[in-house]
């Protein structure tokens, strides 16, 4: 299938692991050029480079921290500036901590809400007058499960992806009529490092192996076993081609099944 990417230019958050990095190669690999942003800088600048020998394509790596507005708007003039201008963006970055809920503290939280909340509409807002200068574009949070579903381990989750799940609509519903097509994508359980470090928590809190906190976290979903990030990748290709023309402020589940619920 053609997606018609070629010569486009993205910015994801959170783009040197997992689904960031995961998705930034994807686009790449359709003949994206993509900006990728995180704090760490050498996993960065290693991603980028990776991604760059393997597509052929342009790959800007730049350090930014999600709670530093100065960091966004460095981020993005710095794609116009390097890349040409801002045609998609996907949300990606988060910093969550996993525990029980009297073990959270304000900091916890409020350190998520300014990473995952804060950070999409940081973005967004700063990507939003270029996409209109070029004539429309493409928006992607990406927000777990959680928002759908309660666990112990994952309380400011909840929060946090189900406020991204709510901007995606405000967003699609004041700038669809601009060609600015906003979507979020729930994964379900996807192996990245970041579920790694959530079997670990799972595995302490439960006193069981890790391997036995992995069999409890995919007994459910039924196609067998975790996503993976390419799935997820795959998906915000879809969203951001033109064959995605009519699709917009809806919350997509990626969980292989796990999902009880029925969303009309």
């Amino acid at each position: 299938m053609d997606l018609s990417l070629e010569g486009k230019i993205a910015i994801v958050t959170g783009g040197s692991k997992g689904i960031g990095r995961a998705a930034a190669l994807a686009l790449a690999q359709e003949g994206v050029d993509v900006a990728i942003c995180a704090r760490g800088v050498e996993d960065l600048e290693d991603t980028a480079a990776e991604i760059r020998a393997e597509t052929g394509r342009n790959v800007l790596p730049v350090p930014a921290d999600m709670t530093n507005p100065d960091d966004i708007k460095r981020l993005v003039a710095t794609t116009v500036s390097e890349l040409g201008g801002v045609d998609i963006l996907v949300n990606n970055a988060v910093n969550s901590k996993a525990a029980p809920f009297m073990e959270l503290t304000d900091e916890d939280w409020l350190n998520h809400i300014n990473v995952k909340v804060m950070g999409y509409v940081r973005c967004s807002r700063e990507v939003i007058p270029h996409m209109q200068e070029r004539g429309g574009g493409r928006i992607i949070h990406i927000g777990g499960m959680a928002a759908r579903s309660a666990n112990r381990l994952a309380n400011s989750n909840g929060v946090t992806n189900s406020s991204v799940s709510n901007m995606a609509k405000n967003l699609s519903d004041q700038f669809a009529s601009q060609g600015i097509l906003v979507n979020c994508i729930h994964p379900g359980t996807t192996r990245t490092e970041r579920q790694d470090r959530s079997l670990r928590a799972r595995a302490e809190d439960g006193n069981i192996s890790v391997v036995e906190a992995e069999r409890r976290a995919v007994a459910d979903i039924p196609i067998g076993r975790m996503v993976e990030s390419k799935d997820i990748a795959d998906l915000i290709l879809f969203l951001v081609s033109d064959r995605a023309g009519a699709i917009t402020g809806q919350t997509i589940a990626v969980e292989g099944g796990a999902g009880r619920g029925m969303n009309y």
